[in-house]
């Protein structure tokens, strides 16, 4: 990638004409090469942590008599990955432009994409990942040694649906809702704590640029 854009970023994005123009040009070519770079690779690392925590998951699960509940995780995690892999293969036909500014602009334009397309994804696939951790719950509730028996035994007044009580399952319900409705939030705050930096580089590298362009 470094090689290609920088045979195509040959015309500055500030007037040669200018002293200075060169040399800036070439440090703001070399930081847009780098934070681009860093981008895909925290992209690429986060890929293969998901691949093995989907791998891994099961095994997991299968320990703690919750192999189902691993197995259907691991088939999220696994939909996330392909689905995100798909993301970054637009990058290949992005426009690189005839020069770092240009090329920065259209990077940052993929990347709002991306996120906007993620966070409907989020809405759908956090209050699933919830309902999971729920059923394991869920289990471990009716299970021989489980709560449920001896909270019913204790308070035989409380109205129970499949051995659950009725607040709990509410309680269970309004979480669900909570995190559909939220999920957007939960998502950008997941994003804003794995990528915060990195994306806040990447938002100053092109504001100093277009400053530098418009006072040139």
């Amino acid at each position: 990638m470094k090689n290609s854009i920088e045979t195509i970023w040959k015309e500055g994005f500030l007037n040669e004409k200018q002293l200075v123009a060169p040399q800036i040009n070439d440090l703001y070519n070399r930081k847009s090469i780098h934070v681009v770079d860093r981008v895909k690779r925290m992209f690429r690392i986060n890929f293969v942590l998901i691949i093995v925590l989907a791998i891994v998951l099961p095994v997991i699960s299968y320990a703690v008599h919750a192999l189902w509940q691993g197995l259907a995780v691991s088939a999220l995690l696994l939909l996330t990955a392909w689905y995100n892999h798909r993301q970054l293969r637009g990058l290949s036909t992005l426009d690189q432009g005839a020069t770092s500014l240009a090329y920065l602009r259209a990077f940052d334009q993929w990347l709002n994409d991306v996120l906007a397309r993620s966070v409907k994804v989020a809405r759908f696939s956090y209050p699933l990942y919830f309902l999971i951790a729920l059923s394991i719950v869920w289990s471990a509730w009716n299970g021989p040694e489980g709560p449920g028996a001896k909270i019913r035994e204790k308070f035989p007044e409380l109205t129970v649906i499949g051995n659950v009580p009725i607040a709990a399952l509410a309680i269970a319900g309004a979480v669900v809702l909570l995190m559909f409705w939220f999920s957007d939030r939960i998502y950008k705050w997941d994003v804003r704590l794995m990528y915060g930096r990195v994306f806040s580089r990447l938002k100053r590298t092109l504001a100093e640029m277009e400053t530098l362009q418009h006072e040139a």
